[in-house]
């Protein structure tokens, strides 16, 4: 009997702006376990960590990280200051007026004139060409050209309003700089980038627009092959009912931005199921059964890869709000890639993709919980 080949190892990254950190203290973790990535698939932030992850060699992934993420802090006030609502609020507004240094800055008074007509390129609130110089240091987009691993980036063309998918294996998109500044465009703060894709050259907006959790491009993915998925999001949706405005603000963001994940899992995990049902069933029949034409068609429908998908949502940090996502303040940054160092530290103390299957078993979802 022959062996299973091993599952390919899939990273999958949601958008959420400076929340992102957590995903790259995931990735420290990891980086010892023998479980490299085969296939990055990431949206916004969870693009721009994909690309810096794909686009360096495996000894040097978590130093481009922490490059990205330290020439993206903000110190302001939290070296003299104790956390509260007021260095929050500073954070917030220093953002706000000047930018983040390597990533955007803002392009002026006349980008604010709602009524202004421009070209496509400049209706954004902020410049993202920093994150552009920022992206060709730190990433080697011909490491990503050469295809070692895989690497899907998902953005929304701003005519159409479609998925774009951005694949360096598809045969005709070249990554650079500006598939994964497209992926990250999240409107009105930055403007559409131009990008060929597909022959054409079109406007880009961020991916979160269309979904913000992209594992569907993951389970959908024609290969169907044994699979360790490991989802990493950036946005609860289950928090507790808010009391203020503040909150409600927050709640609504925790919402949207989650992207109704739980609900596609549970929808996956369903199909998946039914397909290694239909091919168990298919060794079953007898060869006149199994040889008619509709029965045949039916049974292609199923197969016998296993799908685990780990699935890690980083918690909110006590006193955070509404503008959590853009608060690239450095004792928040810490906070969250220590959390996400943590976070992967216990998933492979669990590795709860090593347990056995059960035989109609096609997905299994392990959830991180509280107490972690």
């Amino acid at each position: 009997m022959s062996r299973r080949p091993a599952p390919q190892t899939v990273y999958v990254f949601q958008g959420g702006g400076a929340l992102g950190a957590y995903q790259a203290g995931f990735v420290e973790a990891l980086e010892s376990a023998e479980l490299p990535p085969d296939w990055l698939v990431g949206t916004s932030i969870g693009a721009i960590n994909a690309a810096l992850i794909a686009g360096n060699a495996p000894g040097d992934r978590v130093k481009a990280l922490r490059s990205f993420w330290d020439r993206v802090t903000q110190p302001g006030l939290s070296f003299h200051l104790p956390a509260s609502p007021f260095t929050a609020a500073w954070q917030t507004w220093q953002t706000l007026t000047t930018g983040i240094p390597g990533f955007f800055r803002p392009r002026g008074p006349l980008a604010w004139d709602m009524n202004r007509r421009a070209p496509l390129t400049e209706l954004g609130f902020y410049d993202t060409s920093p994150l552009a110089a920022t992206l060709r240091e730190l990433v080697d987009f011909d490491r990503i050209a050469a295809g070692e691993t895989r690497l899907t980036l998902c953005a929304v063309n701003v005519r159409s309003g479609a998925l774009a998918l951005f694949d360096n294996r598809d045969g005709e998109t070249l990554i650079g700089p500006e598939h994964v500044m497209a992926s990250g465009a999240l409107p009105p703060g930055f403007a559409p980038v131009v990008v060929k894709h597909r022959g054409q050259v079109e406007h880009f907006w961020d991916g979160g627009i269309y979904s913000n959790t992209p594992l569907d491009v993951m389970l959908d993915d024609a290969e169907r092959r044994d699979t360790l998925c490991f989802m990493v999001d950036l946005w609860d949706a289950s928090e507790a009912a808010p009391h203020t405005m503040s909150q409600t603000l927050t709640r609504y963001k925790d919402i949207q931005y989650a992207s109704r994940i739980l609900e596609h899992l549970g929808d996956h995990e369903h199909m998946q199921n039914l397909r290694r049902a239909l091919r168990l069933l298919g060794k079953k029949l007898d060869a006149g059964t199994a040889a008619d034409p509709a029965v045949k068609a039916l049974l292609a429908l199923g197969c016998e890869s296993r799908i685990d998908v780990v699935h890690l949502i980083m918690q909110a940090l006590p006193g955070e709000d509404s503008w959590r996502d853009i608060d690239f303040s450095d004792t928040r940054l810490r906070a969250r890639w220590a959390a996400g160092l943590k976070d992967g530290r216990h998933v492979l103390a669990r590795a709860p993709w090593r347990e056995p299957w059960r035989d109609r078993q096609g997905m299994r979802v392990h959830s991180v919980e509280d107490g972690r």
